[in-house]
């Protein structure tokens, strides 16, 4: 099973994805503020809804963010998550 990728690692991601420094911070921003709030929302024991509910919040968050961006960055963010996606394909095959 591979390591569960830090910060920094989505940070390069997005780094070499071609995203502009103001996004890449903003989405940084939006990942770092939902795992703050996580466990001040749910308390030390939250449930699988609770995950789900926040990690949607997340994702809300995220698309509303970068609606606010310019268009360059969206179609690079746009061509990432395309990206992961064939990445996570590919290791459901392997």
């Amino acid at each position: 099973m591979a390591t569960r990728p830090t910060g920094a690692d989505y940070r390069a991601e997005l780094q070499k994805a071609g995203l502009s420094e103001k996004c890449i911070a903003g989405l940084m921003n939006v990942g770092g503020t939902a795992y703050v709030n996580f466990e001040k929302n749910y308390g030390l024991s939250p449930n699988f809804q609770d995950a789900i509910e926040a990690v949607c919040k997340m994702f809300m968050e995220n698309k509303k963010f970068m609606k606010s961006q310019s268009e360059e960055d969206q179609k690079k963010y746009a061509i990432h998550l395309e990206n992961q996606k064939k990445k996570e394909e590919f290791y459901l095959i392997d």
